[in-house]
C-alpha cells in the first residue's frame, strides 16, 4: 500500500475546480469569450482574403466589418476586381460564417444581461478593486458555520473602521443567505491558492483568521499567508488536538481547538443557571 506523504497531501487540496475547456465552455461567460474569439478570427480571415484579392487594407478591413454585420452599406470591391467570382465566392462564405458568428455572440451577451451574470461581474469588480485599496485589515478563510459565527462577532466587536475580507470556495452572488451578513469584501476562492490570498490582500492585512473545515488545508494556508507577510497574525483553528504545535510551528500565533471552545461556552451557560438561583 502506497504511503501519500502530506506535501501530496497538501497539493492535491489546493484545487478542486475542473477548469478543463469542456467545463469552460459549458459556462456562459466561457462561451462569451469563445464567441468573441471566433469573431476576431473570422475578422482577420475577412480582411486577409480581401487582401488577397487585391482589395486595399483600408477597404478590405471596412468590406469585412460591412459583410459580417450585414449593415448593407455599399460594396468597395466589385469594381476593383477583375474576376469577380472569387470575390463573390468569398464574399458568401464570409457571410455566411460570419454572421452565424455575431449572433451568437450577441445571443450569449443577452443571456448574460438576463441571467444577471453581467451585473454580478461588474460587481465583483468593484469590490475587488476596492479589497485592492485595504491596508492594515483582516482576511477570514472560510465561510461555514465557524466562519460565519467569527463574521458576526468581528462585525459587533471589532470598530468600524476594520475592515474584513471573506474567502470561501462558493460564490457570494449565487448564496442569498450571505447576503443578510452585511459583507462589503468576498474573495471566491480557495483559501489554499496562492491567487486567492494576493486577492484578499493577505500580504497588506494586520490579521488573519482561519476557519476551515481541514487541519492540513489550515496548515498549508499559514505556512503560505507567513511567507507572504512575515509580520501578519494569524489565529487557526484546529480540529484535533495533535495539529496545534504543527500549525504553530509553521507560524501560528494562535492556535483554537473549536469544539473546546464550544464546550467551555456550553459549560458556562449550564453553570450560569446555578449563579443565578444563589
Amino acid at each position: 500500500m502506497r504511503i501519500i506523504n502530506p506535501s501530496e497531501r497538501i497539493r492535491a487540496s489546493v484545487s478542486k475546480r475542473d477548469l478543463s475547456p469542456r467545463s469552460l465552455f459549458r459556462s456562459v461567460w466561457g462561451r462569451f469569450y469563445a464567441g468573441l474569439t471566433l469573431l476576431f478570427i473570422v475578422l482577420v480571415v475577412g480582411s486577409l482574403g480581401y487582401l488577397i484579392l487585391d482589395l486595399p487594407l483600408g477597404d478590405a478591413i471596412y468590406q469585412t466589418v460591412i459583410t459580417v454585420t450585414t449593415v448593407g452599406y455599399e460594396e468597395v470591391g466589385p469594381e476593383n476586381v477583375v474576376d469577380t467570382t472569387p470575390y463573390k465566392v468569398f464574399t458568401v462564405l464570409l457571410i455566411l460564417s460570419g454572421t452565424g458568428t455575431v449572433l451568437y455572440t450577441l445571443s450569449v451577451l443577452i443571456e448574460l444581461i438576463l441571467s444577471g451574470q453581467l451585473n454580478d461581474q461588474l460587481g465583483r469588480r468593484r469590490m475587488q478593486s476596492a479589497i485592492d485599496r485595504l491596508s492594515g485589515h483582516i482576511v477570514l478563510c472560510g465561510f461555514g458555520q465557524l466562519g460565519r459565527t467569527i463574521f458576526t462577532e468581528l462585525k459587533e466587536k471589532a470598530p468600524k473602521s476594520l475592515e474584513v475580507v471573506v474567502i470561501d470556495q462558493h460564490e457570494y452572488y449565487n448564496y442569498p443567505k450571505y447576503h443578510e451578513y452585511d459583507i462589503d469584501f468576498w474573495v471566491t476562492g480557495e483559501a489554499t491558492d496562492d491567487n486567492s490570498l494576493l486577492r484578499a490582500g493577505v500580504d497588506r492585512a494586520s490579521t488573519l483568521i482561519l476557519a476551515l473545515k481541514s487541519d492540513i488545508d489550515n496548515l498549508y494556508v499559514v505556512l503560505t499567508a507567513r511567507t507572504m507577510n512575515p509580520d501578519i497574525y494569524i489565529v487557526s483553528n484546529a480540529h484535533g488536538v495533535s495539529i496545534i504545535e504543527k500549525l504553530k510551528q509553521a507560524g501560528a500565533n494562535r492556535v483554537v481547538v473549536s469544539y473546546e471552545v464550544s464546550a467551555s461556552k456550553m459549560s458556562e451557560m449550564a453553570l450560569s443557571s446555578f449563579e443565578s438561583e444563589a
